[in-house]
């Protein structure tokens, strides 16, 4: 998992604002509320990414590891909504993070090589954001209505027993109302004919996006063998894997 500390390069409102003068089509009034009550949310969530992971231990791997469980406890493990974010800030020209600190690179490299090795997740990872950069064309607002329903997703947990769901009907209209408000934008945007095609594409992402997850999650399973480690590891993180 990449954890360059940058900032979404897409003003949202701008955005917006853009697409409300030049669509001809209709969407409601409550559409656009959502819609910007959702973006608003976005920012308050994102703001303090930069501060969650500036530092990188790359003394050896278990300590790149324990470096791992103690960020992924910061972001409560939304693995799958993470890597969307970083769409927002993913060149696809040359395939890096815009923004990035350059006196952070060698440390990055360095402890993405201890913290995953050969495994091929990094890999994964960055083709996953390269694939959603393409199918959401970068759509700031696309991306975060799709946000909000993998929030009520499931397979997308680093828990591999995901709890029930106190009102399952509850989420189920939920994710129903936010998977239909993403379809009038999609509408709204760009026609019925081209969104049928980008949301087909986009549903296929996102089962990529659950095949990997449970992958990741098998990965750092395995890394748990070490007891001194385990105990070393961010209390979530124990509890989330299983592994206490």
């Amino acid at each position: 998992m990449d954890t360059d500390n940058d900032n979404p390069v897409n003003d949202d409102k701008t955005d917006l604002n853009r697409k409300q003068n030049t669509s001809c089509q209709s969407i409601s009034i409550k559409d656009w509320s959502d819609i910007e009550s959702i973006i608003s949310s976005y920012s308050l969530i994102f703001q303090n990414q930069n501060s969650l992971f500036r530092s990188f231990d790359t003394f050896d791997r278990n300590s790149a590891l324990i470096c791992w469980s103690e960020f992924a406890s910061q972001t409560a493990f939304l693995l799958p909504l993470y890597m969307i974010q970083k769409c927002l800030n993913n060149n696809p020209l040359i395939e890096i993070f815009i923004n990035r600190r350059n006196e952070d690179v060698l440390n990055r490299r360095q402890f993405f090589t201890l913290c995953y090795g050969t495994s091929g997740i990094r890999e994964s990872f960055m083709s996953l954001i390269r694939s959603f950069s393409k199918v959401t064309e970068q759509d700031s607002i696309l991306i975060n209505l799709l946000l909000v329903v993998l929030l009520f997703s499931k397979g997308l947990s680093m828990n591999e027993t995901e709890p029930e769901l106190n009102d399952e009907l509850a989420v189920n209209r939920a994710q129903s109302h936010y998977t239909k408000l993403t379809w009038n934008y999609l509408v709204y945007k760009q026609g019925e004919m081209k969104s049928v095609k980008q949301f087909t594409q986009i549903l296929t992402e996102i089962e990529r996006l659950q095949s990997f997850t449970k992958h990741f999650r098998e990965f750092f399973l395995t890394q748990t063998k070490s007891t001194d480690t385990l105990e070393r590891f961010a209390p979530l993180m124990q509890a989330v894997l299983n592994v206490t």
